[in-house]
């Protein structure tokens, strides 16, 4: 069991997104007061001693640092969830010990990653963020969250091979609700027999086998001639 502490504001402006108002509109929510967080904690000890730390995007907050180190120090287990465009806080965070678990989204292929994130991203520091995260010794998952129409299924199993020699990728079903693109609502998510498909191949792929497999998949799937393949890669 662990508490959940959601922090306002994003750089990124993912379509998809169901936390709309966190990432537009942070200032329309009641503030928490870091007291009453500390002795929320304080009061429930027996029960809870882990926390994850979410947003929108917590490293946005220069004062990331400072809420870590309370929570440590009241004995938390923290669990930070990230977009990843902040390697250097991440290595911080990390290096000085603040950071039990990482879960970072990956929106989709590098070398497209604006179309994802409707937004200017540098792909390099997403690429920075994922080689620390597995090579950090601490505990780690990547998501990413298939939309249908702004990802090809082709797209999933591109970053399941960019992710070589993670330990893990998990796929998530779009929800269509509350979506920070309107008009995203309507996009209907995968069937659940597509999305275990995906999730197969993905864990095979993950696991170093059925790479040959998962390529000719697209090709079936998609319709997509062999001259084609440069549009997913």
């Amino acid at each position: 069991m662990s508490s959940v502490l959601f922090l306002g504001g994003c750089n990124f402006r993912c379509p998809f997104c169901h936390n709309r108002d966190l990432v537009l509109s942070p200032g329309g929510f009641e503030d928490i007061p870091l007291e009453y967080v500390v002795a929320t904690f304080r009061k429930y000890k027996h029960w809870v001693d882990r926390v994850v730390v979410t947003g929108g995007e917590p490293t946005i907050h220069k004062s990331l640092f400072r809420l870590i180190g309370l929570l440590k120090r009241e004995g938390m287990s923290v669990k930070l969830d990230t977009n990843g465009s902040n390697p250097s806080m991440v290595k911080g965070l990390v290096n000085d010990g603040l950071i039990d678990c990482i879960a970072m989204d990956v929106k989709g292929p590098l070398d497209r990653y604006p179309r994802w994130c409707d937004c200017e991203v540098d792909a390099g520091t997403i690429r920075e963020s994922i080689e620390f995260i597995m090579g950090s010794g601490i505990d780690y998952h990547f998501r990413m969250t298939v939309v249908p129409f702004l990802h090809q299924e082709a797209d999933v199993y591109t970053v399941a091979e960019e992710l070589e020699g993670a330990k893990d990728l998990i796929i998530q079903t779009f929800r269509p609700d509350i979506t920070l693109n309107p008009g995203y609502a309507r996009v209907k998510p995968f069937s659940p027999d597509k999305m275990d498909k995906i999730k197969k191949n993905v864990a095979d792929i993950m696991a170093g086998k059925g790479l040959k497999q998962a390529k000719s998949m697209r090709l079936d799937d998609l319709g997509v001639k062999k001259s084609d393949l440069g549009l997913y890669r």
